[in-house]
């Protein structure tokens, strides 16, 4: 009787024991499944200060027809024969290049400021690089269009549509350390028409209505992929997060 009774109780702590660790178990899974709180956004702590361009990335020669005339001559002064040389490359090629820079710069500002102050609500500054890798914007009556023809520099063919290549980096102002990176975003002008009421329309900032377009749709694609990246930890967003899907093309016929 006894041996019975010593079996019967050794047999209830077994079961008291695998219900114990039974519990354990799915206290321990249940902790596993609870969800990890989101980072917080840098956009919620910085405000947009400095907006700065850079051309160390850029590739050669940048050209934006509609201002290449203006540029020329106000460095060549009242010559024709030396606006003509400017244009041409043979000589004023840094001058030219250094002033292109300016005039680029100063159209792509104001459409990064328009489209990424709203996303920022902190007061930290943050200064925002627009890295230009490719500007190539040629008049619509130059040999492509007449002719067909392509054009090549340094062997290397060049854009048949105007087209603007940029990243963007987001650095704390203060420290100088980075924040966040959008890789190359690619914008091309393929001459598509805007139907009436179909997407919105660049703010006039700049003489060159193609440069002005293709600044303010890099702008917005910008914008986009920081505001659906700015609580992930993924420091490099791929150039297609900046894509908007839209009903209709922004394009403009300017």
């Amino acid at each position: 009787m006894n041996s019975g009774f010593l079996y019967i109780g050794s047999l209830s702590g077994r079961l008291a024991i695998g219900i114990l660790l039974l519990l354990i178990s799915v206290f321990l899974a249940g902790c596993e499944t609870v969800s990890q709180p989101q980072r917080p956004s840098y956009l919620g702590t910085f405000t947009l200060g400095e907006i700065t361009v850079s051309y160390a990335e850029a590739e050669r020669p940048l050209l934006v027809a509609n201002l290449d005339g203006e540029i020329s001559q106000s460095l060549a002064g009242s010559s024709a024969l030396g606006t003509l040389g400017t244009r041409m490359g043979v000589i004023n090629r840094q001058g030219r290049q250094l002033a292109l820079e300016d005039a680029i710069s100063a159209n792509i500002k104001p459409h990064v400021r328009d489209a990424l102050t709203p996303l920022f609500k902190g007061s930290r500054p943050a200064r925002a690089e627009v890295v230009i890798k490719s500007v190539f914007i040629r008049s619509r009556f130059g040999l492509q269009q007449l002719t067909g023809a392509h054009v090549f520099v340094n062997g290397k063919k060049r854009p048949d549509y105007p087209q603007l290549v940029a990243g963007l980096r987001l650095y704390d102002q203060q420290t100088g350390l980075p924040l966040q990176e959008i890789r190359p975003i690619t914008r091309i002008d393929d001459g598509s028409i805007t139907i009436m009421g179909g997407g919105p329309k660049a703010p006039n900032y700049g003489p060159a209505p193609r440069l002005n377009q293709l600044a303010f749709d890099f702008a917005r694609a910008a914008a986009n992929a920081l505001q659906r990246n700015a609580a992930s930890g993924i420091f490099q967003i791929p150039a297609e997060e900046g894509d908007m899907k839209t009903l209709w093309s922004s394009q403009t016929a300017n």
